[in-house]
């Protein structure tokens, strides 16, 4: 029981912390969410992928054998494929090919952070994507890709082969940096970051401030408290009818002159 009770008070000062520090952790949120954004937008370049697709076949004369038909061992062989083609594409070889064939500098190390491939879900095709901080570029190596790899790839397996499905066109948008997962990630980052400062600050705050941290603290009873004391003239205006609110007004008309 002692253990529950105390797991609760904890409890209720942690909701009381934030219902107190509520706006300040809000405001710490936004500027951490703003500050994301322009990070985002100032600092980090954009870039562009542009992407071919190519279809898998296991022989030369597109699956048809010599019945006309496609049968299911043609297929299982290209889907088991593809991750072979997918190698061969990356590879150093290849990608020396596509180097050459831009002639403008880059090499096959440079060529190999920016092209990345992956199977099309339950497919016998497979997409090669190509991400750059220039649009056009990006295309153009996808492009390339797709004119190279259909040789390349009979001429290592001596079997089978792909056909092009799409072509890889300038992109509009960048890929990357997406900007509003950023500005949310700044914004929970700073969220967080604001509520574990306040948070250990409350748990290690050992002040009494109020009597029931004095009894739970020390386990003691409390015989008498201290009242408030009020000046000579508040104690004329809570005499004279007025309340605690109105006290408190003059009070900060005092002040204020």
């Amino acid at each position: 029981m002692e253990e529950n009770r105390e797991i609760e008070i904890d409890l209720r000062k942690v909701f009381m912390m934030l219902r107190k520090k509520a706006a300040i952790i809000l405001i710490i949120s936004f500027i951490g969410a703003a500050l994301s954004g322009c990070v985002t937008n100032l600092l980090i370049k954009p870039k562009y992928t542009a992407g071919v697709s190519f279809y898998v076949n296991n022989n030369n004369d597109n699956l048809i054998g010599s019945t006309g038909t496609i049968t299911s061992s043609d297929l299982d062989a290209s889907e088991r494929l593809v991750n072979t083609y997918m190698f061969v594409v990356n590879s150093r070889t290849f990608l020396n090919k596509v180097a050459d064939k831009l002639a403008d500098g880059t090499t096959a190390t440079q060529l190999s952070k920016m092209i990345s491939t992956s199977q099309v879900e339950s497919t016998l095709a497979f997409q090669v994507n190509v991400t750059t901080e220039n649009n056009q570029f990006s295309a153009d190596v996808a492009n390339i890709i797709a004119e190279l790899a259909p040789d390349e790839i009979v001429r290592v397996l001596k079997v089978g082969g792909v056909e092009v499905i799409d072509y890889a066109s300038a992109p509009n948008k960048p890929s990357s940096p997406n900007l509003k997962k950023n500005v949310l990630i700044g914004f929970a980052a700073a969220f967080v970051a604001a509520f574990a400062v306040f948070f250990i600050k409350e748990l290690f705050d050992t002040r009494i401030m109020t009597e029931s941290d004095l009894t739970r603290d020390f386990d003691i009873p409390v015989l008498g408290t201290v009242p408030r004391l009020l000046p000579v003239d508040e104690k004329k205006s809570l005499h004279n009818g007025a309340t605690m609110e109105d006290v408190a007004n003059q009070i900060s008309g005092k002040k204020g002159e």
